[in-house]
């Protein structure tokens, strides 16, 4: 609501992007029997992203040539993306919404 009164199009949460980028290896992958239905995915992405630490980047320039630290701390919250998805999937399991 409130968003919009602003500019924020290169406003982006790099852990959103992430959690989701590593849902989809996870489901390439079929090691995890979970639903794939739309409420599923959802809840099992709400419940990593409520776990990740928010990383927010807003330049351009940043997002086409991030430095080496940026590019660390991605890769460790690949990882730790990975371990969250994998505890959600675990919950939404034990505690199916649909």
């Amino acid at each position: 609501m409130f968003r919009e009164q602003f500019v924020t199009e290169d406003l982006e949460n790099l852990s959103e992007e992430i959690v989701f980028e590593q849902l989809s290896i996870i489901i390439e992958e079929g090691k995890y029997e979970f639903s794939k239905s739309p409420i599923s995915v959802q809840d099992i992405a709400a419940i990593a992203l409520n776990n990740m630490p928010p990383k927010y980047i807003c330049s351009f320039i940043e997002k086409q040539y991030p430095r080496q630290n940026l590019l660390d701390e991605v890769n460790d919250l690949k990882k730790y993306a990975r371990r969250q998805l994998i505890k959600a999937i675990k919950k939404v399991n034990e505690n199916p919404h649909e």
